[in-house]
């Protein structure tokens, strides 16, 4: 049996990978192939139509803020009339994005959609994103690591040029709000993340782990487990129905 060597450099620009949670990541922000998903991911997750691989290889784009900047004569040359408008007006709407949104499209290791939505309940902005903030939003470890580090270095590069306001971004709860800790699977939820965005939108802060000040524990399943018996030694609430919970009975 042929045995399969783990790549220690990029394929594309040589630079030494980071391995994080079995995964490989380039760090290096001048390489050609990492901006190109950088730019994919981006697009993909504030839903700019028409700014697909193709697309960002005849534009050659350099940096992903440059998505915002571009002139509407090169885009024509390189697309034509009727696409360019077309990208461009899209472009233009992805300005407006939510703050839990922008910040999944970043592309930061750890911190998707469920991590950006858990801080948009304590934040409003890229700027107010601190090590407490991350933890009051119930953040682990790797995760409050992997978005602090970009924020005292990505970020500081492209925050001028970043143009969103987040007029539409997830309404900021009160920080006192209750702390939801989810544990075993959910009957009527197919993702975790889709019942976090429920408990979240109802203005529920959601923590990773159960401790004293935790209000609630969702344990639909009844099967135990360390957050339960935690649960049970500090006497939090129980939860076997988050559709009921949520609708008050």
């Amino acid at each position: 049996m042929q045995k399969i060597e783990i790549p220690t450099n990029c394929p594309c620009c040589s630079y030494k990978l980071d391995i994080v949670n079995e995964q490989l990541f380039c760090r290096n922000t001048a390489c050609s192939a990492r901006l190109d998903k950088q730019i994919e991911h981006m697009a993909k997750t504030l839903s700019i139509k028409g700014l697909g691989p193709r697309s960002i290889e005849k534009l050659n784009i350099a940096d992903i803020t440059e998505i915002f900047y571009l002139d509407r004569d090169s885009v024509v040359q390189v697309l034509g009339v009727k696409v360019a408008d077309k990208l461009l007006e899209e472009i233009e709407k992805a300005k407006s994005a939510d703050f839990a949104t922008v910040l999944t499209s970043m592309g930061i290791p750890l911190v998707g959609n469920s991590a950006s939505t858990k801080l948009a309940t304590v934040v409003s902005n890229l700027d107010s994103i601190t090590q407490e903030a991350c933890k009051q939003a119930g953040l682990g470890a790797k995760v409050t690591e992997n978005l602090m580090n970009w924020i005292t270095t990505d970020y500081q590069e492209m925050r001028e040029f970043l143009p969103f306001t987040f007029e539409g971004r997830v309404k900021v709860t009160d920080t006192n709000s209750k702390r939801v800790c989810i544990t075993g699977k959910l009957a009527g939820y197919k993702k975790k993340s889709d019942a976090e965005g429920a408990l979240s939108a109802a203005g529920y802060t959601l923590v990773d782990s159960v401790t004293k000040t935790t209000d609630y524990l969702i344990d639909e399943t009844g099967v135990g487990s360390s957050k339960r018996d935690k649960a049970v030694q500090y006497g939090i609430t129980i939860i076997t129905s988050l559709n009921d919970f949520l609708n008050g009975k």
